[in-house]
């Protein structure tokens, strides 16, 4: 006999922003299901949002009936509706833990517990889920002390660019990070002080920062070490040139739940230096190095130990990434647990 076929589930999806990693989500539950996107548009103040969850009300009102599943990308004020109309009207709902909505970093005023009504929205949204689905361990530990009842399931977030080219034959001596930089905060945020003081210390070698509003952060660019160069934001697909390029992804952030771009660096064969922040650990397993935040240190780890003669080969540092986090397994784990125990 052949194998019965999982029934094609009618699915909201929720979401506020249509990121590469939110939008393989989409994907990979459109391969097995009917799915249908709900934007709820993010802006700033309690008036707007107002309107916005407004809005949502009456479209779970009106069509919420009709889903089998809703599945939400980070908890926020967007998914405190549809989580509450899954629970009164037992129905299921997923929400996908990205990080900033179980974190709080006061001195940079980042993480939504930051603010007491966008924390209560999360925490409430992650209680109600029948499931909450953390990207990483770390954000699984943060996750099960905010909503300890809750079904939880880590599921590794996965890389959204893949390569097939064979690298060696075009690495140099230099040293990326990339992030969405465009304010004081993403700066702090991003460590990006921190690359800029070991690229003083290194002249001899190359800094590349992706991502950068130089326009927004002029008060920060005016004593730039002569051996960084910057780049404004670019197109996910145009990132690829510049992994395939660097030999070195630094990433020296201050909170970090996961490290996309991490991933993806090293999917070219990058080798990866982290701060010990969040996720990133776990990331780089044993093919990247943690640091302490101290300039002088990060500086000769890379000049005499990671640039000389101590790299991992390239395909080994792919393989780790293929082993844990490829788009197959986040595929097979989402659909998964999307199909099993059904009626």
């Amino acid at each position: 006999m052949s194998e019965r076929k999982p029934k094609r589930k009618s699915i909201l999806f929720v979401y506020t922003n249509l990121s590469s990693f939110v939008k393989n989500d989409y994907e990979i539950l459109g391969t097995e299901n009917r799915v249908e996107k709900y934007h709820f548009l993010p802006v700033k103040g309690l008036f707007q949002n107002g309107w916005q969850i407004v809005r949502q009300f009456f479209f779970l009102l009106f069509f919420g009936w009709k889903y089998d599943l809703i599945y939400c990308w980070f908890a926020d004020y967007h998914t405190f509706l549809p989580t509450l109309f899954a629970k009164l009207f037992r129905k299921k709902a997923i929400v996908v833990i990205g990080g900033y909505d179980v974190c709080r970093v006061r001195k940079l005023n980042y993480g939504a517990f930051c603010s007491p009504l966008r924390g209560w929205f999360c925490a409430n949204s992650m209680k109600l889920a029948t499931w909450i689905l953390p990207v990483s361990n770390y954000v699984d530990r943060k996750a099960g002390v905010i909503a300890p009842h809750t079904k939880r399931r880590m599921i590794y977030n996965c890389v959204s660019l893949e390569s097939e080219t064979i690298f060696s034959s075009v690495k140099t001596d230099t040293i990326l990070t990339v992030g969405l930089i465009n304010n004081d905060r993403t700066f702090y945020l991003k460590g990006i002080d921190t690359f800029f003081a070991t690229a003083r210390l290194l002249p001899g070698f190359n800094f590349q920062v992706v991502g950068i509003n130089r326009s927004k952060l002029s008060h920060k660019l005016g004593n730039l070490p002569i051996n960084v160069t910057l780049f404004e934001k670019v197109k996910h697909a145009e990132l690829i040139e510049y992994y395939k390029n660097a030999k070195v992804y630094c990433q020296l952030s201050r909170s970090e739940s996961f490290g996309l771009s991490i991933l993806e660096a090293m999917t070219f064969g990058e080798f990866p230096v982290v701060t010990r922040e969040g996720g990133m650990p776990e990331v780089v397993g044993d093919f990247g190095t943690v640091v302490e935040r101290d300039p002088q240190m990060i500086a000769d780890l890379i000049e005499h130990r990671i640039l000389r003669d101590e790299i991992p080969a390239e395909n080994a540092i792919r393989t780790h990434i293929e082993k844990f986090f490829t788009r197959k397994k986040r595929s097979d784990s989402l659909l998964h647990l999307i199909h099993e125990n059904q009626d």
